[in-house]
C-alpha cells in the first residue's frame, strides 16, 4: 500500500540546513525542497489520542463520537483529531441503534474519524469491514461511501453541515481494471460527483467508476475516499492528489511484523529500516529494545515503554542539528530534540514498530522555535513521541501548543 514513518528550551534550526529527498511535507515552509509529496494522502500526521481498537474476530468498526462540530479549514497548521473509540465489525447482531435513513446525520468530524477507522481496518485485515458504527448507528460500506463522497464535496465547497445518511444498496459484481498511479484533486472530486449521482439516481453504489488510470471498483472507492477524508481530518485540508493501486494489490500489500502481533502495510516498511543516525540494527540498540519491551505483547505497550525509557533516562542538551545519533546519544545519556528523536526512532524500529521524524515551528511557553520530534505507528495511527520534556507522555504533548504549530517536514531519516 503506497503512501503514497521538553523542557521549555527547544531547538532553532540553522539557516543552512539542507533537506533530503526522503522529506514528506505537509507544511508550506520555504526550507523544504520537496514540492509534491506534501500532498500525498498516503502519509498521515496522526494526533495523539488512541483512536482505533481493531477486533478482527467481530469485523466491526465502531465510532463513538457525539455532539461534535464540523471542522474549519486551517491549511497551515495541524490539529489533533477529536477522540473516539473504533472497533472492527461484521454481520453479527449488535446493540447499536437501528438507523433511520431520513433522520440520521453525521458531522464532518464523525465521518473523518470513521474514515480513519476503516482505513486502519483495511491495513490490518486486508479487506473492508462489513460495516462501521458511528455514534451507535451501524452504517454499511455502501452507505458509508455515500457519507464519504457527500462530506468530501461539502468540505470542498466550504459547506460546514452534517451529511444525512441514506439507504444505499451494493451491486453483485465489482469490476476493476486499474493501473497504479496518482489521481489529482480535480479528478477525485469529479469521481466523487459521479458516485454521488449514481447513488442518488439508482439507490446503489456504482459497480465501478472510470478514472484516468482505469476502472476503480467499489471496495477501492471506499478505501480511497477513506484515505482522502482521513487526510482531511488530520491536516485540515484536502490532498492535491492521492496515490492509488488495484484493490487486489491493496489487500495483498500487508506484511506481518515478527513479534509485533500486528500487520504492517508494505508502504510502512521503509519506516522500519536502519538509517545513519537511527541505527536500529546496532547490537546495543537491539539489546536495549529487547530489554525495554521484554514481556510486553502489544505494539502499543512496547511503544509506551520505549517512549518512557528515553524520556526518563536521556537528559536534554541544547545544540543544533544531530550530534550523536542514536548510538552516541545512548552512550552520552543526553541529546537535543534531534538526537532524542534518533534514539526513539531507532529503538522503535528495532522493536518492529514503524517510526518517523517530524519537524515544525512550535509555540513554547517562552516563544516560537524550530523543533523535531518522533512519531510511532501503532494500531493504524501515528502517535506523537516527544521525549525531551518529562511533562509529555506517549501520544500527548504539553510543552508546546499542538493547535498552532506549523508542520515543516516529515522524514524517514532526519536530514540534518
Amino acid at each position: 500500500m503506497t503512501v503514497l514513518l521538553l523542557l521549555a528550551i527547544a531547538l532553532p534550526f540553522s539557516a543552512g540546513t539542507a533537506f533530503a529527498a526522503t522529506n514528506i511535507t505537509n507544511g508550506t515552509s520555504s526550507q523544504t525542497n520537496t514540492t509534491t509529496s506534501n500532498n500525498l494522502a498516503k502519509v498521515t500526521d496522526q494526533n495523539s489520542t488512541p483512536t482505533t481498537n481493531v477486533t478482527e474476530t467481530t469485523n466491526k468498526v465502531n465510532t463513538t463520537e457525539n455532539n461534535t462540530q464540523a471542522k474549519t479549514v486551517t491549511p497551515t497548521t495541524t490539529k489533533a483529531n477529536s477522540s473516539s473509540t473504533n472497533k472492527a465489525a461484521g454481520s453479527a447482531a449488535s446493540a447499536s441503534t437501528v438507523k433511520t435513513a431520513t433522520s440520521t446525520s453525521f458531522t464532518n468530524t464523525e465521518i473523518t474519524s470513521a474514515a480513519a477507522s476503516v482505513q486502519s481496518f483495511v491495513i490490518t485485515n486486508g479487506r473492508l469491514p462489513n460495516y462501521v458504527t458511528i455514534s451507535n448507528t451501524e452504517v454499511t460500506m455502501p452507505e458509508f461511501l455515500q457519507l464519504l463522497v457527500n462530506d468530501l464535496l461539502n468540505y470542498n465547497s466550504g459547506l460546514n453541515k452534517p451529511v444525512t445518511l441514506k439507504t444505499v444498496q451494493s451491486t453483485d459484481t465489482h469490476t476493476e481494471i486499474l493501473n497504479s498511479g496518482n489521481i489529482l484533486k480535480s479528478e477525485y472530486l469529479n469521481l466523487a460527483k459521479s458516485i454521488e449521482t449514481t447513488i442518488t439516481t439508482k439507490g446503489e453504489v456504482p459497480n465501478y467508476v472510470d478514472s484516468s488510470l482505469g476502472q476503480i471498483n467499489f471496495e477501492n472507492q471506499v478505501y480511497i475516499y477513506s484515505e482522502i477524508l482521513n487526510f482531511e481530518g488530520i491536516n485540515q485540508r484536502l490532498p492535491n492528489y492521492v496515490s492509488i493501486e488495484p484493490w487486489s494489490q491493496v489487500i495483498k500489500n500487508t506484511a506481518t511484523s515478527e513479534g509485533s502481533g500486528s500487520s504492517i502495510a508494505a508502504a510502512l516498511l521503509p519506516y522500519l529500516q536502519p538509517t545513519t543516525n537511527a541505527q536500529s540494527n546496532n547490537p546495543t540498540i537491539v539489546a536495549l529494545a529487547n530489554k525495554i519491551t521484554a514481556g510486553l505483547t502489544t505494539p502499543y505497550s512496547k511503544a509506551v515503554a520505549i517512549f518512557d525509557w528515553v524520556r526518563n533516562n536521556i537528559t536534554y542538551s541544547f545544540y543544533y542539528n544531530t550530534k550523536y545519533g542514536a548510538v552516541g546519544t545512548l552512550a552520552a545519556g543526553t541529546g537535543n530534540c534531534c538526537d532524542h528523536s534518533n534514539l526513539v526512532v531507532a529503538l522503535a524500529r528495532a522493536a518492529g514498530i514503524p517510526a518517523r521524524y517530524q519537524q515544525g515551528y512550535c509555540d513554547f511557553s517562552d516563544g516560537w522555535y524550530g523543533h523535531v520530534w518522533a512519531q510511532l505507528y501503532v494500531n493504524g495511527k501515528w502517535y506523537y513521541a516527544d521525549t525531551i520534556s518529562t511533562a509529555n507522555t506517549f501520544g500527548t504533548i504539553t510543552n508546546w501548543n499542538l493547535n498552532t504549530y506549523t508542520l515543516e517536514g516529515t522524514f524517514i531519516t532526519l536530514p540534518f
